[in-house]
């Protein structure tokens, strides 16, 4: 195979290459499987450095790297997932206890209610293992780095620096003013939400769970209006079905006998859930950035507590987090499974680069007129790095059905049949196996060019 002979014949120069899995909830998690399934097939995957999902793609991730050799089983575990999706269960009585445990905690927002009542039901499983665990699948030499990202609710919209966040199995942190870590504050992963004062730890907190996380990452499905109506119907739910569980209509009042620490949770999880309703408080965490010295990020360092939200509310790609000059990438694979505007995250890229003041490939907007009917591949060159930009929906895999695709797969979709799954997985696969030649004459032309340099 082609990817094959890439890989024997430029082994020591292969270009540090960056995989991007945009947003766009279970659309974007199976598109992820798909796109990894085919990229391993043609040995492209082989030739991945980092692997660096927002919202829906971040799901793929959690999943893929519990697994230490995730990369070498991927159609096994990519059938594993579309049962899970198809056949799981979610337990509710398990979502309640965690969801009452976590109201005791002060930082307590809508992210555990998200996380718990919507991610988990979404996806069957209530993954309580922790980010830190998948240290081994990235320290093997078989997988691509994992990097998850999010950004800050108040500074993104803005584009200032300390405003994305990105999670990683060694740490979490954001990157400096220049983009690069050398100038960004890190702490290890099991340390957030730990409180820090001055660089210094203050007080240990128990590390972040997956599921907990999935809910952080992945909380921008819909508009506002439209999570909303799901959280309060969700909340709606879990009272209906608590009383159900606790007061029988054939029991007694003398038949009660609840502990008074689980009522106290109770009506703490209603009060402090109606209260982040009404203030639309997200993600909410200790700042371990908070008056850190030598640090470059002022508004960040002010705050004792941040709120972190989803990052495809920003650009929906981790662009900013791949683009950091020590990683020192080359190439950048940005397969876009967004539902509108297939441009949009790029256009965005670009903007962000340009108030920053980071390289980054001009994008001819005239190119880019077809939101309707893209193609499956954009070639984006600059000076230092070339940016491959994939549509998942577009006129090579759905033909003249992109619209048809679009309506089936919305990002606001909470369930899938089987033969949806299927469908979705088909495209996405059959987008990187139209466009691995393209990928492989980049590597050649970019292993070319730094010769030539050199």
């Amino acid at each position: 195979m082609p990817g094959v002979e890439l890989v024997s014949h430029y082994s020591d120069k292969i270009p540090n290459i960056a995989v991007l899995g945009s947003g766009g909830g279970l659309r974007a998690m199976i598109a992820l499987y798909g796109t990894l399934t085919e990229l391993k097939k043609s040995k492209l995957l082989d030739c991945v450095m980092y692997l660096c999902g927002v919202s829906g793609s971040t799901w793929c991730m959690s999943s893929l790297y519990k697994n230490e050799d995730w990369s070498e089983k991927m159609e096994t575990l990519e059938k594993l997932q579309r049962e899970k999706l198809v056949k799981g269960k979610w337990d509710f009585i398990k979502a309640k206890k965690t969801l009452l445990v976590a109201a005791r905690d002060d930082h307590y927002s809508l992210t555990d209610f998200w996380a718990y009542f919507i991610v988990y039901k979404m996806l069957k499983e209530l993954d309580e293992s922790k980010l830190s665990d998948q240290r081994r699948s990235c320290e093997n030499g078989k997988n691509p780095y994992p990097i998850y990202a999010a950004v800050d609710k108040h500074t993104y919209s803005r584009h200032e620096a300390g405003s994305w966040f990105e999670f990683t199995p060694h740490n979490t942190g954001v990157p400096g003013i220049d983009g690069s870590h050398s100038t960004g504050a890190y702490v290890d992963m099991q340390e957030l939400g730990s409180v820090f004062r001055e660089g210094q730890l203050n007080e240990k907190r128990k590390e972040k769970t997956i599921c907990y996380l999935q809910g952080l990452w992945g909380s921008a499905l819909a508009s506002e209006k439209e999570i909303k109506k799901a959280i309060i119907e969700a909340l709606l739910d879990f009272l209906k079905q608590d009383r159900d569980a606790y007061f029988p209509s054939s029991s007694k009042d003398s038949d009660f006998s609840f502990s008074i620490l689980y009522i106290l949770d109770w009506i703490r999880h209603i009060h402090k859930t109606n209260s982040c309703i009404l203030t639309w408080t997200w993600g909410t965490t200790s700042n371990f950035v908070y008056n850190m010295p030598d640090v470059k990020v002022p508004n960040l360092k002010r705050k004792e507590v941040v709120s972190l939200i989803d990052a495809g509310l920003a650009i929906n790609s981790g662009y900013p987090l791949v683009l950091d000059p020590e990683r020192n990438v080359k190439l950048i694979l940005s397969f876009d499974y967004s539902a509108g505007d297939p441009f949009e995250t790029v256009k965005k890229a670009a903007e962000y680069c340009r108030v920053r003041g980071i390289k980054f490939p001009v994008i001819d907007e005239s190119e880019l007129q077809d939101k309707d009917n893209p193609s499956n591949c954009y070639v984006f060159r600059g000076d230092n790095i070339t940016v491959m930009h994939f549509p998942l929906f577009n006129k090579v895999n759905c033909q003249d059905k992109i619209a048809e695709y679009r309506d089936t797969f919305s990002t606001f979709k909470l369930k899938y049949t089987d033969e949806e799954i299927g469908k979705l997985l088909i495209a996405a696969k059959k987008n990187v196996a139209d466009v691995q030649q393209k990928i492989l004459e980049e590597i050649k032309r970019i292993v070319g060019s730094s010769s030539e340099k050199a």
